[in-house]
């Protein structure tokens, strides 16, 4: 077998399985937007790879069927059909990148760049004489492109930066710099009157095939590795929304919608008890003793007010490391840990007072605040449920001791 028959042997085989592998990552990417349909940038990389089947395989005809398309017409038809394709792959990676890049409309640039390469195109199929002529024509168009994506992915901000984008922008300029070694190869071989080239050129025009099969892969690879980090990112974004979402659920499972404190379910699920059971404590009982009577005179609108008022009441005079839960309908507990009941009740009662002389006359018989309180001491969180019925046998004594007392002289009546 001669040189040139083995050349052309090597030729054939690396456009054959150029053309497979570009078949396959057609498939591929065609599969992989039908799942992620919402990527423009995507979605036009994914129409490059067919264009490029559609090229490749004008090439394989010269080499399957020589003599059909050994007349002038028909070579020229199969260079258009070549040319036509490859510049439509280039348009569709540069019009992705673009996209990908700055938000490019993939339709608006498709509308300037598919008439340009179909024109030039037809153009190299009229002026030239060999595929490797219109293989020339095609270097700057393709060196370009390749250069101009490779650019635009390494030249992202840090933010956006990622490994996707630098390996895929790192392939597009190996490609660009892979079309100049074409261009200077081709060159040569016109300049020897289309005789072999030797050496390292030489070498770059026999293996262009599987050079390019290398790099499209790499590319290829590059594209998913993009699309699996974009996918990736909006599946974090989705899952933090969900966690901002279930702990707005969490909060209102476990607060009081009217007052704010938390509710008595906080308490069974240990919200809250962490630093109030690490150390000893005061439980505190209250229970209202005007509610009822505000909401049948004044409304129920007037008795949420008051149970508001409460709680805004008793935030003013707890610390941050004291926990108020509303534990029924007109029950609060207040837990104070490190605190002993000599010292809390007192604050409260103060606190109870000074609210109701700040209010306006007309304001005392629909605002003012009437309790009952009852307080126990506890040694740490395994006393602590017994504080409570301790701290609740206490409040109910006292709201009798009220029933029975002129309304006068309830605790926290007075307006000073």
């Amino acid at each position: 077998m001669t040189d040139p028959a083995i050349g052309g042997l090597i030729s054939f085989l690396g456009a054959l399985t150029q053309g497979g592998g570009t078949v396959l990552l057609a498939g591929l990417f065609a599969v992989l937007t039908r799942a992620n349909p919402r990527r423009p940038y995507f979605r036009l990389w994914a129409l490059g790879w067919p264009a490029l089947a559609v090229a490749l395989t004008a090439v394989l005809a010269f080499y399957v069927t020589p003599e059909r398309v050994s007349g002038p017409l028909a070579a020229r038809v199969a260079d258009g059909v070549y040319q036509a394709g490859k510049l439509l792959f280039f348009a569709c990676l540069l019009g992705g990148t673009l996209s990908y890049v700055a938000g490019t409309q993939p339709r608006r640039f498709l509308r300037l760049a598919a008439p340009f390469a179909l024109g030039y195109a037809l153009l190299s199929a009229l002026v030239t004489v060999s595929l490797n002529t219109v293989v020339l024509m095609q270097t700057p168009v393709a060196a370009a492109a390749c250069a101009l994506c490779g650019a635009l992915l390494l030249r992202l901000p840090p933010s956006r930066s990622t490994l996707g984008s630098r390996a895929t922008g790192a392939v597009f300029c190996a490609m660009a710099v892979l079309w100049a070694g074409y261009a200077a190869g081709y060159l040569t071989a016109m300049r020897a009157g289309l005789h072999p080239v030797d050496g390292p050129l030489g070498l770059l025009l026999q293996y262009n095939s599987y050079l390019d099969l290398l790099a499209q892969m790499l590319l290829a690879f590059g594209m998913v590795l993009l699309l699996m980090e974009d996918a990736r990112r909006e599946a974090d974004d989705a899952r933090a929304q969900l966690s901002v979402s279930h702990d707005r659920l969490l909060r209102v499972a476990l607060h009081d919608s009217l007052t704010g404190a938390l509710n008595r379910r906080a308490y069974e699920e240990g919200v809250g008890l962490d630093a109030v059971g690490a150390r000893f404590g005061t439980a505190v009982m209250l229970d209202m003793d005007n509610l009822k009577t505000v909401n049948d005179v004044h409304g129920h609108g007037a008795g949420d007010e008051l149970l508001r008022r409460l709680v805004q009441t008793l935030r003013g005079c707890i610390r941050p490391l004291d926990r108020v839960y509303r534990w029924g309908g007109d029950e609060f507990l207040l837990l104070f840990p490190a605190a002993l009941p000599a010292d809390v009740v007192p604050r409260i009662r103060e606190a109870l007072v000074d609210a109701n002389r700040q209010l306006a006359p007309e304001d005392r018989g629909r605002l003012q605040l009437l309790l009952s309180m009852g307080a126990a001491d506890y040694s740490g969180a395994e006393d602590l449920p017994a504080a409570i019925a301790r701290a609740d046998a206490a409040m109910y004594r006292e709201k009798s001791a009220h029933r029975s007392a002129r309304p006068a002289q309830h605790p926290a009546s007075a307006a000073g």
